[in-house]
């Protein structure tokens, strides 16, 4: 009886090994591409009032740097150090309706510069004529545009303010669409918060 029992323990542990040894093994699947996650800290802002003719919110997490050029303008860098972004401001003076014009044209100019990059461009206005200000925004899609939102805006008799978003390295812009979302919000912040001095 106890032959039969080990007999019957031998064939079911070969059986186990040959089921197991048989059956064909899954092969490797690749795993989905996947990027680093980038963990964003909640949008905090404060009010910059300096020498500008204009005061703003920024992001408490961005600091600003201001400079004079040689043409009357102004260079105005809003950065953040931790997501290797910045916002650049070049402010300009605006002497007359041409020039206003001119400004308006080249900036459209800027903005067809990166169609060849582009998936595609959706254009917002900005219009709050109780606090003189008009303006446009630009959302630019792409994976290797270098500059994914740009806007300007105007009191259209003294004064034009254009920015665009840079990053500090070659953009992945799929990997970067959190981080772009993230500074899209604090510059649409900014805008809603701008205003001219008197």
């Amino acid at each position: 009886m106890r032959k039969k029992s080990y007999i019957y323990i031998i064939m079911a542990t070969f059986l186990a090994y040959v089921v197991v040894c048989c059956t064909p093994k899954a092969l490797p699947e690749p795993k989905p591409m996947g990027y680093f996650r980038i963990d964003l800290p909640e949008h905090q802002y404060h009010r910059v009032d300096t020498t500008l003719p204009f005061t703003f919110e920024q992001s408490t997490f961005a600091t600003t740097t201001i400079e004079s050029r040689p043409n009357n303008s102004l260079w105005i860098d809003v950065t953040y150090p931790k997501l290797g972004a910045s916002f650049r401001f070049t402010c300009f003076e605006v002497k007359n309706a041409d020039s206003l014009r001119k400004l308006m044209v080249a900036e459209d100019k800027m903005v067809k510069f990166h169609y060849q990059k582009a998936d595609d461009v959706q254009y917002s206005v900005v219009r709050d004529p109780e606090a003189h200000i008009w303006g446009q925004t630009y959302e630019i899609y792409g994976k290797q545009v270098a500059t994914p939102f740009q806007f300007w805006l105007t009191d259209s008799v003294h004064h034009f303010v254009r920015a665009t978003l840079y990053f500090d390295f070659a953009p992945n812009n799929d990997s970067l669409q959190p981080v772009i979302d993230y500074l899209k919000e604090d510059a649409m912040h900014l805008i809603n918060s701008f205003a001219w001095k008197p």
